[in-house]
């Protein structure tokens, strides 16, 4: 997202006034020309052009747009801030409404970015390659795990790439009958976007799963879901949202998946348990006799 490029940008002395004026403005900035930016920080037009350019933009106009279009998203109908849910005064009940509140502002926002033809695309990409492997880092781990667990209870392959180094050998071995999903957050994660460089080249499909920023993962992808983009990557407690978030969303492909042949599913997992339930009731009482 561009407030996660400003964050970690260097700017000048100069420029830095700039967008301390304009992080602290928000969407005053809308109807400000330029010129009064220039006026009110004391600095120049050209400078502006710069900051703009420096973030990737072609001049000011098209930075402003894209700034007040992500600022509206980020504020929207927000009564929890998604990177500090809570502060030091805040009392141990308000500390769980808070993070309670978040998850439900967190669900409500992923399924406002989910849209039917990309969950359509993604589910048709998993249903019809032979594999999937999931390409992951930190936190978003545990939850690529419990995904395969449950694809594996309806006879689905999934792989899950845990380090760097797995990841290589699983992108070697990739094919165009492979469905990867890929999950980064800032869709810039370094391993993330080689592997799925690699991945393109071989003809592999590729879900993709970031935020809402135009970021280079989207752009790789063969369709992209949008996970709840409001933490700032710096200035968080924790991945509270993002983790929620992208929980949601595999949930939502487990259970379309799970749907288009949903009784022989049911009947498998059903099955599967009883076999489960039956081998820990034996091993209950052996260890009960012993």
């Amino acid at each position: 997202m561009l407030i996660h490029r400003i964050e970690k940008t260097h700017f000048s002395e100069s420029e830095a006034i700039i967008i301390d004026y304009i992080l602290k403005n928000g969407d005053q900035i809308k109807n400000m020309t330029i010129s009064q930016i220039a006026k009110v920080t004391y600095t120049s037009a050209p400078l502006l052009i710069r900051i703009a350019k420096k973030l990737g933009y072609p001049g000011w106009n098209a930075f402003k747009e894209a700034y007040l279009k992500e600022l509206e998203y980020l504020y929207a109908n927000r009564k929890i801030d998604a990177s500090i849910p809570f502060i030091v005064s805040d009392d141990i009940m308000t500390i769980a409404q808070n993070i309670s509140l978040l998850e439900v502002e967190t669900i409500q926002d992923t399924l406002a970015l989910l849209k039917h033809d990309d969950l359509q695309k993604a589910m048709q990409l998993i249903r019809h390659r032979k594999s999937i492997d999931i390409y992951a880092v930190s936190t978003y781990i545990y939850l690529a795990e419990t995904f395969r667990q449950k694809m594996q209870r309806i006879q689905k392959n999934v792989n899950l790439c845990r380090l760097t180094g797995d990841a290589k050998i699983q992108v070697a071995m990739s094919t165009n009958q492979t469905c990867a999903i890929l999950i980064s957050y800032s869709g810039r994660t370094q391993f993330i976007i080689e592997a799925a460089k690699k991945l393109k080249n071989k003809g592999t499909s590729i879900i993709a799963i970031t935020s809402i920023a135009d970021n280079e993962l989207s752009h790789l992808a063969d369709v992209t879901l949008r996970m709840s983009s409001r933490e700032m990557i710096h200035t968080k407690i924790g991945d509270f949202a993002s983790t929620q978030s992208v929980k949601c969303l595999l949930d939502i492909l487990y259970s379309c998946i799970f749907s288009i042949d949903y009784q022989h599913n049911l009947d498998y997992c059903i099955k599967i348990a009883k076999e489960i339930d039956k081998d820990n009731n034996i091993e209950e009482n052996i260890d009960y006799e012993v």
